[in-house]
């Protein structure tokens, strides 16, 4: 063991509170125990009614085995590993599939080894990809198929229990009927009753207490109305220590050569079991170095997640995998280590062989309301507001990369549900594939621009203004497009590289691009780095969010193209004029002094009004009476208009230019706020003032004028050429 490592260990125990950590443990074994039993009914029920006892004694067996053996293999930490529907919806259909052959169907118990089978392959293909490293792989699955996916996986799991209560038969009335409608009415009540409380009172264990209240009513409603029709109770348990394997099975030849000819099944669904148990573990992964800031170790964490599956196969379990609400829950309880896992699964073993007699009890339909309320949480938030999205057209939306996940999400969940999840997952791969291949094969470049041809939304003296067009071939900016990747980030670099010969600083505008893959950011950061060692600037704005942090280290970021062109402004102006923060314009450099003789600047000068304004100060607000406007001599100022969720910043004004005048003579309202960047000095010109001076010095006034009109003409001319751009 390396120095770090055994540091990180000692740290552990230490932090370590033996009370807190089993009381943790106890928490996690309520809140596992409802997901162990409904998850065990979603798998065995496939293989009919005799065999959902079974099923709830494997997920017992699973939640324990499987929880206690990732617990003291992978890295010391609050995860927890147990059985959840997501992940057993995937033998579940197996099951379903294979009971649709004969042989399997004539001996349903021959099910539970090829189950048993894809379980241990899963977890050794886990083991693999810890000691490969592949988890870094893993998790660049595209975010549409991982959607589609689990919405799938969702709506499987609710008509995996709302199918069996319907009967369709062409002979009937409507070709549809459900022989029993109360069961079916108390699953979807208590189902949606379930996912309601878990979003609304998350950090409680809402499917322990939905699981009691429903067994309460159960038996309230059974003891009131003798002939209701709620369905059965689990049954007597066959729990057994130490419990049986079902590998004993592989000694029956007939079994063996059944087992042969489903093989291809298997081992596509030990796959799909695979990556997914992975990808689901990396998340959660996340989520806990979030939480407690844990040191990442994901190639330990799976591995030994791996064996946690293997061991639960053996022992007649199914998949378990880390699942986030335990895992928070055990942190929320003040689990830090290894030991909440390990006695949550101590725990789960007390309950199966205490309380035995009360789990037989249980009623089915209770089970079957918590897979329900499993399967709405599993709908993807994201994938159900696609199709919103898309009618509601919002702004700043790309449309093309929308209607692209939607179309891959739409047919993940049209393959999973009409023929099996995992030939969804494969369609949604090769999709995304295939749109990843179209777009790489765009153009990476839509348009580049130099500073002399796209300028920031900040107004300007004229002087500086002089000086931005004729040092504009030092700015260059380069508006990107699809997706960025190795074959194309490389021929970016170049072209980069050829820029920097006569430009001091390029922006990248990543505002097209789609993606962004590993080797795409290594390439943008190191050629910041190159940049940086030659005295020019990289820059990036409108970067994705996934990959501000790695690009942030390298290079300066900026939230959008209008905020990166007035940094790049700011910055040839002071290598073309150097100015020091706190340099005031005097009054004869200002524009609107340009042309008055000394006798007129007189006159001016004691018309206005010298005044500062702190940054964040309001210099007028949306809405009050325009009666005055400043000449700005020091800072800048922003123009904000009221919008929908706040104030949106529309341009800004720097030193040496004049705000407020076009609303001060037009005599109405202010039509946006004004505050303060930084410090600002102005001189303020009232209504008043200025009426004065136009019946006392027509003279200046008239001049006073000519400046209003040509400054409103320069500023059409550069919003016409901005449009002109865009």
């Amino acid at each position: 063991m390396d120095i770090s490592s055994s540091t990180l260990g000692t740290a552990a125990r230490r932090q370590a509170n033996w009370p807190r950590e089993l009381t943790a443990g106890l928490s996690v074994a309520c809140i596992t125990l409802p997901f162990a039993l409904a998850a065990g009914v979603l798998v065995y029920s496939p293989l009919g009614a005799n065999f959902l006892a079974q099923g709830t004694v494997a997920g017992l067996t699973t939640s324990v085995v499987a929880g206690a053996v990732a617990a003291l293999v992978a890295s010391s930490s609050f995860v927890i590993t147990s059985p959840n529907a997501s992940t057993a919806i995937i033998p579940a259909a197996l099951a379903t599939s294979l009971m649709a052959e004969p042989v399997f169907a004539a001996h349903p118990q021959w099910i539970v080894l090829p189950m048993t089978l894809c379980v241990l392959l899963g977890g050794a293909l886990q083991v693999a990809f810890g000691l490969l490293n592949l988890g870094r792989v893993i998790k660049f699955t595209p975010h549409s198929v991982i959607a589609g996916f689990i919405s799938s996986v969702g709506l499987l799991t609710i008509l995996s229990q709302v199918k069996p209560q319907f009967v369709v038969d062409r002979t009937l009335p409507l070709w549809i009927e459900a022989p029993h409608p109360t069961e079916l009415i108390f699953m979807l009540i208590f189902g949606a009753a379930i996912f309601y409380g878990t979003r609304r009172v998350p950090k409680l264990p809402v499917h322990l207490g939905g699981l009691a209240l429903a067994s309460a009513c159960y038996y309230a409603l059974t003891f009131a109305l003798p002939g209701i029709d709620l369905g059965r109770v689990i049954g007597a348990l066959p729990i057994a220590f130490p419990p049986p394997s079902p590998l004993p099975a592989l000694g029956d030849t007939a079994a063996r050569e059944a087992l042969v000819a489903a093989a291809p099944d298997i081992l596509l669904t030990a796959l799909t079991l695979g990556v997914v148990v992975s990808l689901q573990a990396l998340l959660v992964f996340r989520v806990a170095q979030n939480l407690a800031d844990l040191p990442p170790r994901p190639p330990r964490d799976l591995i030994g997640q791996g064996l946690g599956n293997c061991a639960s196969a053996l022992a007649g379990g199914f998949v378990a995998v880390t699942v986030g609400a335990p895992t928070a829950a055990a942190f929320g309880a003040g689990g830090r280590t290894r030991i909440v896992g390990v006695s949550a699964a101590v725990v789960i073993f007390i309950m199966a062989f205490l309380l035995s007699p009360v789990l037989a009890r249980i009623p089915i339909v209770a089970l079957s309301a918590i897979l329900v309320a499993s399967g709405l949480q599993l709908l993807d938030p994201w994938a159900l507001r696609l199709p919103g999205i898309l009618l509601r057209k919002s702004p700043g939306v790309d449309r093309r990369h929308t209607w692209q996940s939607l179309i891959v999400v739409a047919a993940v969940m049209i393959v999973s549900i009409t023929s099996s999840i995992i030939a969804g997952a494969g369609v949604g791969l090769a999709l995304s594939c295939l749109i990843f291949i179209i777009n790489m094969s765009r153009p990476i470049l839509r348009r580049r621009y130099y500073g002399d041809e796209i300028f920031s939304k900040r107004t300007r003296s004229s002087a500086d203004g002089a000086i931005l067009i004729r040092t504009g071939r030092e700015r260059a900016v380069l508006e990107l497009q699809g997706v960025l990747f190795f074959g194309n980030a490389d021929d970016l670099s170049n072209l980069v590289a050829t820029l920097l010969q006569e430009s001091k600083m390029i922006l990248l505008d990543l505002r097209g691009i789609s993606d962004v893959d590993v080797s795409g950011v290594t390439i943008l950061a190191n050629m910041a780095a190159r940049a940086k060692s030659r005295g020019r600037s990289v820059s990036f704005c409108n970067v994705p969010t996934d990959r501000r942090e790695a690009l942030g280290k390298a290079a300066r970021l900026f939230p959008d193209l209008d905020s990166a062109l007035e940094w790049m402004e700011e910055a040839s102006l002071q290598a073309a004029d150097p100015r020091p923060e706190d340099h005031v314009i005097a009054l004869p450099e200002l524009d609107v002094t340009c042309g008055l003789d000394p006798s007129e600047l007189h006159v001016l000068e004691t018309a206005l009004a010298a005044r500062t304004f702190a940054p964040g100060d309001v210099v007028c607000k949306e809405g009050e009476d325009a009666d005055r406007m400043w000449v700005l001599t020091r800072g800048s100022v922003s123009i904000r208009l009221q919008a929908e969720g706040g104030a949106r910043r529309i341009a800004s004004i720097a030193a040496g230019a004049t705000v407020g005048e076009m609303a001060m003579l037009e005599g109405g309202r202010r039509s946006a706020t004004v505050t303060a960047d930084g410090a600002v000095s102005a001189y303020e010109l009232s209504r008043e003032a200025f009426e004065r001076l136009l019946r006392e010095h027509p003279s200046l006034g008239q001049k006073l004028l000519t400046y209003f009109a040509r400054e409103m003409t320069r500023r059409l001319r550069l919003l016409h050429r901005d449009l002109r751009a865009a």
